[in-house]
């Protein structure tokens, strides 16, 4: 893209932070002392109307389990808090062995539908982000999504 963008508000890139836990999984996981934090950025490229026309999703998250743990899949998931819902967005995380159960995970995802991004644009509670691990397939840690942050 340009240096400069005519019009600042579509540059804005939505960042979503994240602090991910197992109280929000469901059913909530109990025992399970282990958090994230991170965030969901969409880097999005737009049209003259403003139009999301293609973008990338780049997820930053920070976890600690506080011992080892396998990490089996990072997703973003359709469905309102309380309830458990479909993949939408596979992060391509392969499942991983971390020994002492604190690190990061740094990926970026292309080829989201520009329908799909604006959707969790337009109504972000509608989404949630889960990690799995071997232990809990189901997913350790989740959070829901709430409305962006501009960078």
């Amino acid at each position: 893209g340009a240096a400069m963008s005519s019009s600042p508000k579509l540059s804005a890139t939505p960042v979503f932070k994240l602090r991910l836990k197992p109280s929000e999984e469901v059913p909530r996981i109990k025992g399970l002392k282990a958090d994230a934090v991170g965030s969901l950025t969409f880097d999005l490229e737009r049209d003259g109307s403003g139009a999301i026309t293609s973008g990338e999703v780049i997820f930053y998250v920070n976890y600690d389990f506080h011992g080892s743990v396998d990490i089996t899949g990072l997703h973003v998931h359709q469905e309102r808090k309380g309830k458990n819902g479909p993949v939408v967005i596979n992060l391509g995380v392969t499942t991983f062995s971390d020994a002492d159960g604190d690190g990061n995970v740094t990926t970026v995802v292309a080829g989201v539908t520009p329908a799909l991004l604006q959707a969790i644009l337009n109504s972000p509670r509608d989404y949630y982000v889960n990690l799995h691990t071997t232990v809990n397939p189901g997913g350790a840690l989740r959070d829901q999504l709430r409305s962006p942050q501009k960078r």
